[in-house]
């Protein structure tokens, strides 16, 4: 009996491995959070060049960039239906319109596409993006070439290193270095 025994779970344990294996891989491909619509920004912001700012509209006048409306986005979307193909969407194969339809779906059942969030700050950091976007810097240097991914990951880890560094190499005199060193700067 032990000998079945070792002879039918080595088999078995290797199965399950290579299992767990495979779907931690699959799964690992994906790099951003899951959402709900699987939504290129490579299609938006890439090829059809819509700026950043058209969809995350809040960005220069709140401290956050905010996530665009089920109305923003059917306000494209009520006109583009989107090709009935399936498209390489980092590394997997889906159907356009099927997603788009998903827009239109929490359109009609009047709800909010339960985005999830990419990039957070910790709570006691009190970031304006407005403030960085006077200064001209590129949305890009701290999300990463956006209009180049399918699934928006992180990029960087938001952390006081990485903007210091920043602080330190945009500073166009003393004077203003000293004021971007400022703990007030970022904690208030």
């Amino acid at each position: 009996m032990r000998k079945w025994l070792k002879f039918v779970s080595i088999p078995i344990l290797t199965i399950i491995i290579l299992l767990s294996f495979y779907f931690y891989t699959a799964e690992s491909r994906v790099k951003g959070p899951k959402q709900p619509i699987l939504f290129s920004h490579k299609i938006h912001a890439g090829d059809n060049q819509i700026p950043c700012q058209y969809c995350h509209s809040y960005v220069d006048i709140s401290p956050v960039s905010g996530i665009p409306s089920v109305q923003k986005c059917m306000g494209c979307h009520s006109q583009i239906a989107g090709k009935d193909v399936e498209y390489d969407y980092d590394g997997r194969s889906i159907n356009m319109q099927q997603e788009i339809n998903k827009v239109k779906e929490y359109w009609q059942s009047k709800e909010p596409i339960p985005w999830a969030k990419v990039n957070r700050l910790q709570d006691f950091i009190q970031f304006n993006h407005r403030r960085h976007i006077r200064r001209g810097i590129d949305c890009s240097t701290c999300h990463g070439d956006v209009a180049n991914m399918d699934v928006v990951h992180r990029v960087h880890t938001f952390s006081m290193g990485f903007c210091i560094t920043c602080h330190q190499e945009s500073a166009e005199d003393k004077q203003e270095l000293a004021q971007l060193r400022d703990c007030l700067t970022c904690h208030y």
